[in-house]
This record gives C-alpha cells, structure tokens and sequence, in this order.
C-alpha cells in the first residue's frame, strides 16, 4: 500500500469520529488501499459509488457487485444521495467530486475514517510497519479464512483473483487491516491487537527524519490503551525502541517475534530454495512448529511468525493454523508469478524500499540459482529517490543486470543516471536507462536466457510489462521445426 503523496486535503470527518457508510462514493476507488474498503461495503450491502482515472480488472470485479463506477472525474457524478465522500491523498483538492461534496455538505473523509467505521464492533487486528503489511495481513486474512473464522478483512494487495483484498466476513467475527502510516492517517484508527512488522525511516515526503516516523507508531500503539496488544519484530532496531518505550508506562502488552534470541516466537533453521521456504519456530512454554512455506524469501519467514504470534494472541488453534498457513500463496505483487516464456521466469514486486529491494533479490537469488538475475526496476517518486539513492544502488547491484525505467511525470532523467552510477560503484551492472516501459521490455528480452530470472520491481503500472516481456520473449524464440 503505498500511498505517498504529501496531504492537502482537509476532511470533515477523522478517524475514530461516526462515519455513514450507507450510500458512499469513493474517489479513485481503484488506489491499493482504496479498493478493499469500497469491496467491504458493497459485500455489506451498501449502495457503493465511485470513480477512477482509468479502468481495469479489480474495477469490473467491483462492479460485477454491484458497485457504479465512472472512468474519469467529474461532480455530477457524486449521487445526490451521498452519505459520504472517501478519498485519499493521492487525490487533488481541487478534484471536481471533491468539490461538488463541499458545495453540496456531504462529508468528505479520508479512507482511514472509512475503515475505522468498518471495524467497529469487531476484534480488530491492524498489521501496519514499513514492510510486510499486506504479507503478513494476507497470510492472517487466508488462514483464519481455512480455519473456518469467516474473518473481515482489508489487504492492500489482491490475495487471489483481481479485487480480492477485501471481504466482508461475519457481522461481530474478527477483522484483520493493514494500516498504512505513510501519510500519519493511522492516527484516530482503533483496533484491538496491533502487528508491527518492522520499523524503518520511509515516506521521506511526510516525515522529516526516522525520529518523526518511529514517534507516529508510538502515538498509534499507545492508543491500544493497557487492554490492547503489539506484537512486534525483535529483530527490528526500530521496534526495539518502541518495546522500550512501551514497557516504560501504562500501556499495552508487547508480544515478540524474530530470530534474536529474546524474542517469545523465536525462528531458527530458516531457509529459502526452489521457491519455497522454511523454519522451525519457537513458541511460549516449549512449543515448537515446524513452518513451511510455498512462497520464497526468509523475510516471509519472518511475517509468518508475526502472523503466528498474532494468532496465539486471539487464542487460535495453533496446529491448525500452521497447518492452514501452509496453503498461503502470497498476495499478489510480492515476489509472485508473472508467468514464464523460452525458459524465462518473470515476477512481479512491489519493492519501492532499498530493504525490500534487497529482500526481493534474495528471494529471487534462491529460486534462480547458477542464473542470471535480471531486474527491472522504476523508483516510486521523486522524494524517494532523493533520500534512498545510495540505498537502491546497492540493493539493485545484487542483480546480475539491472534495467531502469523511469516515469515522465514524477522522476528526473539527472535522477536515474545518478542511480545507474550509484548501481555500477556497488559493483552492479546497468544494461540501459529508459524513459519507456516498452523500451525497457525490449532491452530485458534482448538480455534473458534460458533459466534467467526478470524481476519487474516497482509501483504503479510496472506490473503490465509482465505481459509484454513474455510477447517480446516469445517473438524473439525462433520456431522449432
């Protein structure tokens, strides 16, 4: 869930304050985050509305139930019934429905108050952190879902089919979300037991320093109040701090995980090949499981224990629920099949973090072994090039070849060549900088080979070259006889 675009709206109505949800429109309604909520509430039976600058295949799912949805913006297409209008910040103020909402005295409210309504009346588990949110809340939603729960949930990723990261489960039954801090609208947000993942400066566009960043989490987590529970990553230096702050005061209960030797679900033994992974993980009182997972990278390894972690916290069937967790495929754009042609393995990742970039390769590493690692990657904003540059070259220079794209609207041509440099003094190997996917799809293709994995690394659109790269592949593999 990356929603990184500096606040400008003001809302009428925050997080925690009483939302009407029964007639809502949602302003790009096809954003990550966006998405589930409008799902949540038309699988409620609300009369859900919205619009979006272009269509796609999460866009129709929402409409085969039942939702309208407009290609484009324009304030007629606000209903006069309106309960409410739900944006982010990704949207301008001056968006013609924004605006149509303010003349006509429909509350506009961020997606946060919007979920927050949600959750109401349910035992509320948020997963947020700078990594594995939408993992490590997949892997809760699939496998309470196996285990018969009937769970609601919001992920900020598809889990199977397009529009699949939101469901609306029982009326009073648990309700896993991930909560994104990018913008600080998980303030006002409420749940029961929160899942920290990891903490590490990100959203340079919205926080100063790590120092403002690690301070929002506290502010969040203090709000659980001494009922609520934060499970937390041992292995993490920023929730490190937190755990410190926490055990400082009145507070919550801290649970938490990792393979530091403190941890009270603590990994050991863990491995990643041949696109699977696994561990042996170390639970309160002597329990031990052994975890194995179907999808690559020992950082999932470490989102499973989260999960785990949290799942003894709301008095889950462990065995059960380990059992289950083994069915999970990952959510889609993380490290997940983008299909394969001559011989070439393509993934999509969502990576748009050095950490995750460095995460990412490693899973990819493991699953190509003796070849070559091939990856293709667009920044994600300006900002974020600005602050992580040194961190993305030498995350990107682990790949065999690296290939750049940028975006005309958002990143400079001066920006991508000081990566390609920064790439090549870590030692890494830069095949071309482009300004077009299309180009940058012909230059993978010239470079794959048979057995060769291609990494398609990025936000936005990046995920459309997929069926591109595997076209350009096919054309270029001569005809057998």
């Amino acid at each position: 869930m990356a929603e990184t675009a500096v606040p400008k709206i003001v809302p009428s109505v925050s997080a925690g304050e009483p939302v009407d949800l029964t007639r809502p429109h949602f302003v790009g309604i096809a954003g990550t985050g966006m998405l589930p909520v409008a799902r949540v509430c038309a699988e409620r039976g609300f009369a859900v509305s919205g619009s979006d600058v272009r269509t796609s295949e999460q866009v129709e799912e929402l409409a085969r139930l039942g939702v309208t949805v407009h290609t484009g913006h324009a304030g007629e297409q606000l209903p006069a019934d309106a309960t409410v209008a739900v944006f982010t910040h990704a949207i301008a103020p001056d968006n013609p429905e924004i605006l149509a909402a303010r003349e006509r005295g429909v509350p506009v409210v961020h997606r946060s108050a919007a979920l927050s309504a949600l959750m109401t009346g349910h035992r509320a588990v948020g997963v947020l952190g700078t990594h594995g949110k939408s993992s490590t809340a997949g892997m809760l939603a699939v496998t309470l879902s196996r285990m018969g729960q009937s769970p609601s949930y919001l992920v900020g990723a598809d889990l199977e089919g397009p529009g699949s990261g939101g469901r609306a489960g029982s009326e009073s039954g648990l309700f896993v979300a991930e909560i994104d801090e990018s913008d600080r609208t998980l303030l006002g947000v409420g749940v029961d037991v929160a899942v920290v993942t990891n903490v590490g400066y990100d959203h340079p566009e919205n926080y100063a320093n790590a120092a403002e960043y690690v301070d929002v989490f506290e502010e969040f987590l203090r709000s659980l109040g001494p009922d609520g529970i934060v499970v937390l990553n041992a292995d993490s230096p920023g929730c490190r701090e937190l755990e410190s702050r926490l055990r400082g005061g009145v507070g919550p209960q801290v649970v938490t995980f990792g393979e530091s030797p403190s941890a009270n679900w603590r990994l050991t033994q863990p491995a990643s090949a041949g696109g699977r992974s696994s561990a042996l993980l170390h639970g309160p009182q002597g329990r031990e499981f052994y975890l194995g997972l179907r999808i690559p990278g020992v950082h999932q390894l470490l989102n499973a224990a989260a999960a785990m972690a949290a799942l003894d916290v709301l008095g889950q069937d462990l065995d059960l629920a380990m059992e289950q967790l083994g069915y999970f495929d990952g959510v889609q754009r993380r490290m997940t099949s983008a299909g394969m042609m001559a011989g070439v393995r393509i993934f999509d990742s969502y990576a748009h973090h050095p950490d995750e970039v460095a995460a990412d390769l490693r899973a990819a590493r493991s699953l190509a072994g003796e070849a070559q690692v091939i990856t293709v990657f667009r920044p994600t904003g300006q900002a974020r090039l600005d602050t992580f540059g040194g961190g993305f070259g030498t995350a990107l220079a682990d790949s065999d070849a690296v290939v750049l794209v940028g975006d005309a609207g958002s990143i400079s041509e001066a920006s991508l060549g000081e990566l390609a440099l920064s790439i090549g003094q870590a030692g890494g190997t830069v095949l071309a900088v482009e300004t077009a996917r299309e180009a940058a799809v012909a230059c993978t293709a010239g470079e794959a080979q048979h057995g060769d994995v291609v990494v398609l690394m990025g936000t936005g659109d990046l995920s459309e070259c997929g069926l591109m790269l595997r076209r350009t592949l096919a054309d270029l593999t001569p005809l057998v006889a």
